[in-house]
């Protein structure tokens, strides 16, 4: 992985060199370096994929808990509609 791949994970997950040089317990600068580089170390790599599985984990979750009641509430009043039309063909 590279210097700039490594930075646009960050970016998708939300996190900054900061964020990253505490993780890795290293300086920023020491991070910054490489830059010059072909590839980021290995233990950078896997703690970014680590981090990359556990967002995708967490913004996976079922944020609507509450969908089958919403889907029942929706068939009731569709009833209700339905009762008032046959009414009103069976006055025809």
């Amino acid at each position: 992985m590279t210097y700039k791949e490594f930075l646009e994970l960050l970016e998708e997950l939300q996190l900054d060199l900061d964020s990253a040089s505490e993780a890795l317990d290293l300086e920023i600068s020491d991070i910054e370096a490489w830059e010059e580089e072909e590839e980021i170390p290995k233990s950078a790599e896997k703690w970014i994929k680590k981090e990359k599985v556990e967002f995708a984990t967490l913004n996976n979750t079922n944020e609507d808990e509450d969908f089958e009641d919403e889907d029942e509430e929706d068939l009731d009043d569709n009833e209700d509609l339905d009762l008032d039309t046959t009414e009103d063909e069976e006055d025809k």
